[in-house]
This record gives C-alpha cells, structure tokens and sequence, in this order.
C-alpha cells in the first residue's frame, strides 16, 4: 500500500519537471526546486540562562518549549538543512524567531541564518507575536530575572535585511509586510499579523491584519495573477481551522476574522499560505467553487516532536510536502541513556500536564489536584497527538476519557475537547501533494 501511495508524487516530477526516470530530483533543474520550512524556533540565547533555578522554572511552568535546548537544536537545525539531498533553495520561518523578542537573540539567530546564506541558501522570515516590543525578554539568574533589550519593527528590519527586506520588490507602509521573488516568477507575500503597536506588561497571542495591510495585500495579489506570478503567503497565525472551534478553544491562534480573511485571499487567488504559532504539523484546506486555500502550519523545532518541511517545489506546477523531525541535538543536559526524542517527548508531556494542571487548579482546593491531573492527562495527551499530526481517532482512548469526564461531573466538556483535537481535518498533514493549478491534493 505504502508505494501506491509514493508512486504519484513519483510522476509528479517526471511529468512537470522533465525528470529522467530516477530515485533523485536534480534540484539544480530550473524547474525543480527545494523549500524548507522553520516555523516558531523561539531561540534563547545561552547567555540569557546564566543559572537554572526558580525564575526560568517558573516561567516554565506554563510553558512547553524545550528552549536550554534551544541552541544546540538550531544548530543542528542548520547543519541538517545545509547538509541535505538536496539543499534547500529557499527556507521560509513564519515567525516567533527568539523566546521574547531579545536583541542578543535576534542577532544569534541571524547569525545562524546567515550560515544558511552562505551556503548558497536564500532565507525568507517574518514576525510572530513573541518578536516585537516584547516585554518578556529576560535574562534569569538563579532566583532571580533582569529585563534585558528587546527589539522593535525598525530593528527587526535591519536585523534580517538579508532575509527578505533589502530586495523586497514592494514593502507595506503599515506594517512589517512584504513581498520578494525569492525562485524564478514565485512572488512571497509575507504578511505581519502582529499585534505589537500598545504592548505593556504582556504580548498579545492573537494577531490581525491592519485594514491598509489588507487592501495592500489584496493589490499585490491582483498584480501577481496579471502578471502571472505563483503566489505563496506566509504569516505567523493560522487563516483556515485545524480542528473544530479552535478559535474558541485556543482563543488567539487564529488571526482575527479569520473566515473573512481566508476567503477574501481566496478569492483573490491564494493557494498557499505558510503559518505556524501553534506548534503543530498540520495542513487544512477551504474551498469555495473551483478556488482552494491551503494553510500549511508547521510545528516548532523546540516542540515534541521538533518538526520541519522539506517541500519539494515543481515551478508554477506542485507542491511535494514532507515533514522532517530534529532527532539528534548536542546538549549536556540529556539525562544518560535517553535519546534526544525521548528527552524532548518527556519534557513535552511533563509540561502539557503541568500546564493544563496549573490553569485548572486556579481558585481551587488543593484536594482538585487528582481531578485536575486526569483531565489534564487527557487534554495533553489530545494536544500532543494533534502536534505530531496525522491523527488516528482509532488510537484514543475515548473509554477512559468518558470515565474521566464522568467522574469529574465539571469536566463534562472534555469529551468533546479531545474529539476535536483527535479528528484530523482534511487533507493529510505530514505527506501531501498540491497541484498549484487545480488546486487538488493526494497524499
């Protein structure tokens, strides 16, 4: 069964790019190209964590980033992409670069992008909602934590001109929006979705696009299909449902009106948009007549479990999407006998329980606490299954989450929590195949 699964992205290559009959795509043919994707690597610098102890432990708490990690897992991200049959032609990063926005590691992580650069790897970002004016960037000491500088718009742009600002063939005048022509007649609209203009003590999670960066977006869509551009968007928060009332669930992960958005770009003749922001591997699609939107999430690289794209691109033709996990990471930290992917998979559910844990027991009695850890359990456990994508209903354990959801009479609602995370949308989320002109998909 597997290979008649393989078999059509097989003749994809063959017919659109003029392949001689082989196991590899030549990536140098001026009609194949390689796109990698790195979606919220929420990078910390080393030199922000001068001593574990109670303050970044407590910002943990609510948190399931495996972020001490997170430099030796850029590296590796780097050294892998770099490495890769074939290299990457393009590599997309929709937002959430550092862990709070820090100038020291904003100019870290450039300096790993620019290692792509070098290598001959032309490098495409935009902002998440953790990377401007952000009022989190600490560096934490043991008990304590100092405020350290973060980084606004201007400085943003002047960080990663190299990646997508400097050759930009128009810039937005409202936000931090763009588009580029990174491959041959394939124009990137980058969007900022961001809400980052009155920021105080916190970063707002839900993003919106401004009414002018609306109406700009929608004229270089209009120019593009004059013109006869491929179009591929990409911005940090998603514009097409993952799951069953996610906008209500997870409020702010979708980008404000989303319905309206997603089918004014629709309609406007967007097929492709890249996100990220929720930490999962997951591919959605509207359609509406003879027009399809796709929104193309991609998990963290500091998430259990530590996903990427490598998409092979089929110029104006397909797109072939395979998802790639970070397996090996040089870090000290890792307890003796652990792999890398079962360090990151233990730290990612210890926090999903904890996380969930600590939101439920807020104004409780400390004798919730058993009640609140089998809901969490469930609500984890659905999340991190939906993370990984390509769920299989079949594998939950809807027995138990029943008898939770009974025993616990206030978690009645948790049935239908972990249904909707458990329910994969169409189409599949880890392999797929889009032609670009029809708009179809097969796995």
């Amino acid at each position: 069964m597997k290979k008649l699964f393989v078999l059509p992205a097989i003749l994809i290559l063959f017919f659109f790019a003029g392949c001689k009959k082989s196991d590899n795509v030549d990536s140098t043919s001026k009609n194949v190209y390689t796109i990698a994707v790195l979606a919220d690597n929420h990078y910390m610098d080393p030199s922000l964590l001068i001593q574990d102890g109670p303050a970044f432990q407590d910002y943990l708490v609510t948190d399931g980033k495996l972020l001490a990690t997170s430099d030796a897992i850029m590296q590796e991200a780097m050294y892998e992409l770099i490495h890769a049959t074939p290299k990457p032609d393009l590599v997309l990063v929709p937002g959430d670069l550092t862990k709070d926005g820090e100038l020291v590691g904003n100019v870290s992580v450039h300096l790993y992008l620019q290692q792509l650069i070098q290598a001959g790897i032309k490098v495409r970002v935009i902002t998440g909602n953790h990377d401007i004016y952000n009022p989190h960037s600490y560096v934490y000491n043991g008990a304590t934590k100092n405020r350290v500088q973060n980084i606004g718009p201007d400085k943003f742009r002047s960080i990663y001109s190299d990646c997508g600002y400097s050759d930009a063939l128009y810039t937005d005048p409202y936000s931090l929006s763009y588009v580029s022509e990174p491959l041959p007649n394939l124009w990137l609209l980058a969007i900022d979705c961001c809400k980052y203009d009155n920021i105080n003590d916190s970063i707002y999670t839900a993003g919106a696009i401004r009414p002018g960066t609306m109406k700009w977006v929608l004229d270089r869509l209009a120019e593009a299909a004059q013109k006869g551009k491929t179009v591929f968007g990409m911005m940090h928060h998603g514009i097409v449902e993952q799951f069953t009332d996610k906008d209500t669930t997870f409020s702010g992960f979708m980008v404000d009106n989303f319905r309206d958005v997603s089918n004014q770009l629709m309609n406007a003749g967007l097929k492709i948009m890249f996100t990220g922001h929720f930490h999962a591997t997951d591919i959605t699609e509207q359609q509406s007549g003879n027009q399809t939107l796709y929104d193309i999430e991609t998990g963290s690289i500091i998430v259990y479990p530590c996903a990427y794209r490598l998409i092979t691109y089929i110029k104006d033709s397909a797109l072939i999407i395979t998802t790639k996990h970070i397996t090996n990471a040089n870090y000290s930290g890792i307890p003796p006998g652990q792999t890398f992917p079962q360090y990151a998979e233990s730290l990612t559910r210890t926090a999903a329980d904890t996380l969930f844990t600590t939101v439920l027991m807020k104004g409780k009695q400390i004798t919730y606490n058993d009640t609140a850890w089998h809901i969490s359990h469930c609500m984890g456990t659905a999340l991190m299954v939906h993370g990984y994508g390509d769920e299989d209903k079949a594998l939950e354990d809807t027995a138990f989450i029943g008898q939770t959801a009974r025993q616990y009479k206030a978690s009645l609602w948790l049935p239908d929590y972990c249904d909707f995370l458990w329910t994969d949308k169409i189409p599949r989320d880890n392999s797929l195949t889009i032609l670009l002109k029809s708009g179809a998909s097969f796995r």
